[in-house]
């Protein structure tokens, strides 16, 4: 387990998602991340409490993009004098392959196949690290 408060800081981050009036967005900005493990940002788009939002942190070392990690927004403020909304943060975790199975409305032969799942690479992870933990 990684401790959070060494993570403390701010990061450059793309995040996407659909903003009050529907429409998709993709903006940059940073992402503060607190001593206690608190994640927050502000945007220039607005965005429904409870929203799922993608985040990706911008690496200029690397040519390769780290892969979007899902994020539930909480506790939007309104919209400051400039136009920015601050938000938190809550990192979603993905269902395991046995509850998403039984979820599945009407199972078909090709959910059950093996090569329609994702998958990852390690180098892809290591990228991912700073935002998963926590």
């Amino acid at each position: 387990m990684v401790d959070t408060a060494s993570l403390a800081g701010d990061y450059r981050i793309e995040v996407s998602g659909w903003g009050l009036n529907d429409a998709f967005f993709v903006e940059k900005t940073e992402l503060h991340w607190t001593h206690g493990g608190d994640k927050k940002l502000l945007l220039h788009h607005a965005v429904p409490e409870g929203a799922v939002i993608f985040m990706r942190l911008i690496t200029p070392e690397s040519s390769f993009g780290s892969v979007p990690v899902a994020y539930q927004v909480e506790g939007v403020q309104p919209t400051n004098s400039i136009g920015l909304c601050e938000m938190r943060l809550l990192r979603m975790h993905p269902r395991s392959r046995a509850q998403a199975r039984r979820e599945i409305a009407s199972p078909s032969p090709e959910y059950s196949s093996k090569t329609h799942e994702p998958k990852e690479s390690s180098f892809q992870s290591e990228f991912e690290e700073v935002l998963n933990e926590a």
